[in-house]
């Protein structure tokens, strides 16, 4: 299961992903949508194939249906190695804690504040409004994706990419991770710049359960300084450019590096309003540099 205040959930699944660079910009795409922007994409909503768009989602519903989620991959690999039989990491790696239809539940209901009524209908999500509709099927046909085929993929996504060909569907402000842009920024440019090495952001770990009680401590304040929807385009876009940076990585190496690489964003985002306790677990991540 996904939320807005669980980012790192959502990218480092969205990161060992066959198709991680897509789904990760589509996810990235979907929390910048504009006011404006929505309004296109809902006009795209009436304007779509919508044979196309229901066949589409019909089948991300089914394939939803037969994808285990991790805590059922967990489980047969626990059978597996009980009976002598290797595990496969990779297999393991590409596990997810929720389905297509739960990514798209999350764009429809958190990506942005839709101006939009609720005329759409959803897997998972009931009736969304339109924009939503159009914003959570481009994201939902990439995490579907190799069971939902190239074709299939792009006719879900049509209907976003009309828009997006016709209109500027995107905020430009200044800040778009809140008060603290230019320390995730410089995060960014380290990525970019080849600084963040990933066989040291693996070797960073913590004390069981320190890390998750501190990124549950940075939740707490990016939910007082309104800074949660700030959190999901930073965490999502630091693992973007980490994917595009080593593509080399295997499933199992991404995941190792998420961590330390969440860590670091996080911290960069909301160490202000954070306890020197936590935000010093978190600065743990910073030997990586």
């Amino acid at each position: 299961m996904y939320t807005l205040s669980s980012p790192t959930v959502l990218a480092t699944d969205a990161a060992a992903h066959t198709a991680a660079v897509p789904v990760l910009r589509a996810l990235s795409a979907a929390f910048r949508v504009s006011q404006d922007g929505a309004y296109a994409l809902a006009q795209a909503w009436h304007d779509r194939d919508e044979t196309a768009t229901d066949v589409g989602w019909t089948l991300v519903a089914l394939l939803d249906m037969n994808s285990p989620v991790f805590s059922e991959t967990l489980r047969s690999t626990g059978s597996a190695l009980q009976a002598g039989t290797p595990a496969d990491a990779d297999a393991l790696a590409t596990g997810r804690f929720g389905t297509s239809s739960q990514v798209a539940a999350l764009v429809a209901s958190e990506a942005s504040v839709w101006p939009d009524a609720a005329i759409a209908p959803i897997p998972g999500a009931g009736k969304v409004p339109a924009s939503a509709a159009v914003v959570a099927a481009s994201v939902a046909a990439h995490w579907a994706s190799p069971g939902l085929l190239p074709d299939q993929v792009a006719a879900m996504r049509a209907p976003f990419e009309q828009a997006e060909a016709s209109a500027d569907l995107y905020e430009h402000g200044k800040f778009p991770y809140g008060p603290r842009t230019a320390e995730v920024l410089g995060l960014i440019e380290l990525i970019k710049a080849g600084q963040v090495d990933a066989a040291k952001l693996s070797e960073v770990t913590w004390p069981a359960g320190v890390w998750s009680r501190a990124m549950h401590e940075a939740a707490w304040a990016c939910l007082r300084e309104g800074r949660l929807r700030a959190q999901m385009r930073a965490v999502i876009d630091v693992t973007l450019e980490f994917s595009l940076a080593h593509p080399e990585l295997r499933p199992f190496q991404v995941r190792s590096c998420m961590p330390a690489l969440h860590a670091m964003t996080v911290q960069r985002l909301v160490g202000d309003a954070m306890d020197e306790k936590s935000l010093g677990e978190l600065a743990l991540a910073e030997f990586s540099l």
